[in-house]
């Protein structure tokens, strides 16, 4: 790390001393990672999402009733958001498109020891789905600025655990390919808080628009703190 005393220490350098832990990109440059329009989304959906090993939901259990099934008015939202119906916060101007074969997350800062992932890896640890509801800061009583997902990711405390948090570890910081940074408190992570690096949205591949091939998505946090697209840091 580069001391924060020093003055010659950049912004960014002092972000990574203060900040605990960093979900960082790999080495290679952001131009590399980029793909054309041209044929991107076929190339998306051919990404396979792994079979999930647990769901989390909190979503109530059906129960049995002799009564008539109750049958929503068509005025009512569905329980999951279309994924074209979901709303779209952000800071890029352009949505990129990553080529996942490229796509490397490195996760480091006040840890044991620095550690790069791919999307394959990722793709091999404990898969589950998880229902959570986004909504963004702004959103007014009754507005659209609010949906409801089925993610499909790792817990992020197992993807950190890869590297070993350090005992003074406080916080995580996250970097999007358009340089969004976003950071809450570790201890944000503990009890029973959903909190994914997803790869999966409602049984597909993340949507570009939505942070293909992975972002963050924690429960109870707004996302101008947590919700990183694109995720590249």
């Amino acid at each position: 790390f580069e001391d924060p005393r020093d003055k010659a220490a950049s912004r960014r350098g002092f972000l990574a001393y203060a900040s605990g832990m960093t979900l960082a990109a790999g080495a290679m440059g952001i131009g590399s990672r980029l793909v054309a329009d041209q044929g991107s989304e076929e190339m998306r959906r051919q990404v396979v999402i792994p079979r999930v090993r647990r769901t989390v939901t909190d979503r109530p259990s059906p129960t049995t009733t002799t009564e008539a099934p109750w049958t929503a008015p068509p005025s009512l939202t569905p329980w999951t958001t279309p994924n074209d119906r979901f709303y779209r916060i952000d800071t890029a101007l352009v949505v990129p498109k990553i080529d996942p074969e490229s796509w490397l997350l490195r996760i480091d800062g006040m840890v044991e020891r620095a550690v790069e992932i791919t999307l394959a890896d990722l793709f091999a640890m404990n898969v589950i789905d998880s229902a959570v509801t986004l909504a963004c800061v702004s959103n007014e009583v009754g507005g659209h600025l609010v949906g409801n997902a089925v993610w499909t990711g790792v817990p992020l405390v197992d993807v950190l655990e890869l590297a070993g948090p350090m005992e003074l570890a406080e916080q995580v910081m996250a970097w999007s390919v358009d340089s969004f940074s976003a950071g809450f408190p570790l201890s944000a992570l503990g009890g029973d808080r959903t909190a994914l690096v997803a790869f999966g949205m409602n049984g597909e591949p993340l949507p570009f628009r939505h942070g293909f091939p992975a972002r963050l998505v924690v429960a109870g946090l707004y996302g101008y703190v947590s919700a990183v697209k694109w995720l590249e840091r």
